[in-house]
C-alpha cells in the first residue's frame, strides 16, 4: 500500500431508487371502503349536528368515530401509496371533523348553557329576542362581561 495521493479508481454507481410497489386492487378497494365509511360518518354528523340538546350526543359520537375512520383512511392512503390527492382530501375532511367535534364537545360541556340557549331560541319571536338569546349564551348566563 502507497500513499499515492486520492483513489482515483471510479466508484459504483448509486443503487437505484426504489419505489413503491402500486398498490394491489385489494388495497385500493379497502382504502376505497374507509374512505366512504369517513365520508358517510362526516356528512352524517354535519346533517345531524342541528339536533336539539339531548340529541347532540350522536353527531358528537358520529364525529368521534369520523376522526377515528379518518386516521385509519389516511393511513391506508400513505402506506399503500395512493394519489397525493387523497392525502390533501382526507387531511382537509380531518381538520373539518375535528374543529366540529370540538365544538359539539363544547356545546355538550356547557349542557345547562346550551339548554337553556336552545330554549330561550324556541320562544323568541323577534330579531331582538334571538340577539338577546344569543348575548345572553356568548356571556355564560352573565358571567363574562358585555362587550
Amino acid at each position: 500500500m502507497n500513499n499515492d495521493g486520492p483513489d482515483v479508481r471510479p466508484r459504483p454507481p448509486f443503487p437505484p431508487a426504489t419505489r413503491k410497489p402500486e398498490p394491489t386492487p385489494a388495497q385500493s378497494k379497502e382504502a376505497r371502503s374507509y374512505l366512504w365509511v369517513f365520508i358517510a360518518l362526516l356528512l352524517g354528523m354535519l346533517i345531524s349536528s342541528e339536533l336539539a340538546l339531548p340529541w347532540k350526543l350522536l353527531p358528537l359520537a358520529l364525529g368521534i368515530a369520523a376522526l377515528v375512520v379518518g386516521i385509519m383512511t389516511l393511513v391506508k392512503v400513505v402506506r399503500y401509496g395512493l394519489h397525493r390527492s387523497l392525502r390533501v382530501i382526507i387531511s382537509m375532511g380531518l381538520a373539518a371533523t375535528a374543529f366540529m367535534t370540538l365544538g359539539l364537545a363544547a356545546m355538550v360541556a356547557l349542557w345547562p348553557f346550551t339548554a337553556k340557549y336552545e330554549t330561550c331560541m324556541q320562544s323568541a319571536l323577534t330579531v331582538q329576542a334571538t340577539e338577546t338569546c344569543t348575548k345572553d349564551y356568548l356571556s355564560f348566563g352573565g358571567m363574562l362581561p358585555q362587550p
